[in-house]
């Protein structure tokens, strides 16, 4: 299998960084790119207030559902209320993981009423700071999601009853085989940001490939092969955090 990527956005929301965004989807639009964006629903998240609201944002979002974009529901209110890690373990801090299953189903449906009043249909489930447990996956089955974009394998795979597309950099990096997603904080972006984008938006552009083109290649259920990739990419993220949190305690002393 050659190397394919998505392109994920996390934090979409009314306040989000307008200015920086409409550069992100003039590259976007000229590489006929179709993103996933993870839509925050109702958010209250202060971080997340980067702009003035978008009064026109469902409409925005509504064209991009009819071009093609894929629509994710990036958890209800982008609220923390635990410090569970989830399944994933990299984030001490969730909406979901460790709250009992009536309440993430709720949350679950809360945040779906939203967005089936306004005419969008997401497709795939992203959970703010990558913080989900065995009850978010049951929750979201209830609520009729069966994928979601998480996970450190190399390729889509099904696990625990869902379709899980894994997302494992927040950069291109050239591979020699499988499926990589790549996520943004676009809130976040400097210019040299953003020209390092569109940079690699242009030499990838003819490897990058949408939701539903990842899940048409999902063929089998999880095995020792995924199993040990997870784990070995997972051990190398965890490290190369920590030397970055060291060496930034280093510079402050």
């Amino acid at each position: 299998m050659k190397a394919r990527y998505l392109i994920r956005f996390d934090d979409i929301c009314p306040t989000m960084n307008w200015a920086i965004w409409e550069q992100v989807e003039r590259v976007l639009c000229d590489h006929h790119v179709m993103p996933i964006l993870a839509v925050v629903p109702d958010n209250r998240d202060p971080k997340l207030q980067v702009s003035l609201p978008r009064q026109d944002f469902w409409e925005w979002l509504r064209a991009k559902q009819q071009q093609g974009w894929t629509i994710g529901i990036h958890g209800y209110q982008h609220l923390y209320e635990t410090k569970d890690a989830g399944l994933l373990g990299v984030n001490a801090r969730s909406e979901f993981a460790g709250l009992p299953l009536e309440r993430q189903c709720e949350k679950i449906a809360r945040a779906l009423a939203i967005f089936h009043q306004q005419d969008i249909h997401p497709k795939v489930f992203v959970a703010p700071a990558h913080s989900f447990d065995r009850n978010t996956l049951v929750a979201l089955q209830a609520n009729g999601i069966d994928v979601i974009s998480d996970g450190f394998f190399w390729k889509p795979v099904r696990w625990l009853g869902i379709t899980w597309v894994p997302q494992q950099m927040w950069q291109f990096r050239a591979m020699p085989f499988g499926i990589w997603t790549i996520c943004y904080h676009h809130n976040r972006f400097a210019e040299n940001d953003l020209r390092r984008f569109a940079c690699d938006v242009t030499r990838f552009a003819s490897k990058i490939i949408s939701l539903d083109n990842a899940t048409q290649s999902m063929d089998k259920d999880r095995d020792i092969l995924d199993i040990t990739f997870y784990w070995l990419w997972r051990q190398t993220l965890l490290l190369k955090r920590s030397m970055k949190n060291t060496a930034r305690f280093w510079r402050r002393r």
